[in-house]
């Protein structure tokens, strides 16, 4: 009986933790979901499931797929693949993010960026579960993301990077394809697969542009996909368009190759790899496009006797041009642009970098409202 109101009250389970009530509600809700959408029909199985998300997706790249398929393994291993989707709860979703395992290695653990991305993953499918009403609600939603620690990385100053072209080993200096490879990098943004891939068609050097964008498999040239989709055209400085015209007008005159970054060599190996992969039916990757120049770039790295505070690849060159974007123009929406992020906490967060210049100014600033005032120190 309630006292405050004098009516009689339903019995109700009493629980030991909270987690157990939200499984309680979360099973009450899910047989009333049921029984409002789906009637009599049969419960789908995890494995039914998967085929059919990857079947109702597409527009996914190959790159991305391989990524589900992943993702799909870890959930038939650990569910089972007769499992029943609506007997994913919460606490077992919590569990199986928590316990994720390398595929390759059972015992050995998945590191927090790995966990976080197969989170992602399950949100998505999830999500697409619950709007098929093949379940009541994201047993994933509330997950909580695993914490990532984000690596301290080496910002490559203008004097580190002047330093890099200019680099030489007593025999050997850098050579005028690697100098254009870096010069997109610092001074256009571009990811790695980006400028291995690119194309002179992709230049405009009248309007001083370069364009990133899809680029459909041809019988001979294999395909690009740009990430999440976001072509994007970008200004080039006149520095790195110097280099550019200098490298067109030897390309032209020697190797003869269609992409910036291959030179005849590279380009033949690119073709026979292409012709390979189009016999075997295979699908062909952003990362299918790598080559030997992250070892080239880590050696004349070496060479210009840059030390690093931190980690240092290709993608620092990248990293470095947007943190020299975001230092010096004033509206972020246009980095974000430029960098072809989705989202401006992505450009701000794992990009954008504080850098030593930036942090003696706040001394300077302080010094400079304070000598507006005409005072003497007693």
């Amino acid at each position: 009986m309630d006292r405050a109101t004098g009516k009689e009250r339903r019995p109700c389970p009493g629980f030991e933790t909270k987690a157990k009530g939200e499984e309680f509600a979360f099973d009450l809700q899910t047989q009333s979901r049921q029984g409002q959408y789906r009637g009599e029909s049969e419960d789908v199985t995890l494995k039914d499931f998967c085929k059919s998300f990857l079947g109702a997706r597409p527009d996914l790249q190959p790159g991305s797929v391989e990524v589900y398929k992943n993702t799909e393994q870890r959930l038939l291993n650990y569910f089972g693949k007769g499992c029943l989707l609506t007997t994913i709860t919460p606490q077992r979703a919590e569990m199986f993010i928590a316990n994720l395992k390398r595929l390759e290695d059972p015992d050995g653990d998945l590191s927090a960026w790995s966990r976080s991305r197969a989170l992602r993953n399950c949100k998505t499918m999830f999500k697409m579960a619950a709007t098929w009403e093949l379940i009541a609600r994201n047993p994933f939603e509330k997950v909580q993301r695993p914490k990532c620690r984000v690596q301290p990385w080496h910002y490559l100053t203008p004097d580190d990077f002047m330093a890099l072209l200019n680099a030489s080993n007593g025999r050997q200096t850098v050579t005028l394809r690697q100098k254009a490879i870096y010069s997109l990098g610092y001074c256009c943004g571009l990811r790695k697969g980006e400028f291995v891939s690119l194309m002179w068609t992709d230049i405009d050097f009248a309007a001083a542009t370069v364009t990133i964008q899809d680029r459909p498999a041809t019988g001979k040239h294999p395909p690009f996909f740009v990430k999440d989709a976001e072509s994007r055209t970008v200004p080039i400085p006149q520095h790195c368009l110097a280099i550019l015209h200098d490298l067109s007008e030897v390309n032209d005159l020697t190797d003869k190759t269609p992409f910036v970054a291959l030179d005849e060599s590279q380009y033949k190996t690119l073709l026979s790899k292409w012709k390979r992969y189009k016999a075997e039916k295979r699908a062909w990757q952003n990362k299918d496009w790598q080559n030997n120049t992250l070892d080239t770039f880590k050696l004349r790295v070496r060479w210009a006797g840059i030390e690093p505070k931190g980690t240092l690849s290709l993608h620092t060159l990248r990293k470095s041009c947007i943190t020299n974007w975001a230092n010096n123009i004033k509206n972020p929406e246009t980095v974000r642009k430029l960098a072809g992020h989705a989202d401006l906490a992505t450009t701000m967060k794992y990009y954008s970098q504080v850098t030593p210049d930036q942090l003696q100014q706040a001394a300077a600033v302080v010094d400079t409202l304070l000598s507006k005032m005409d005072v003497k120190w007693t």
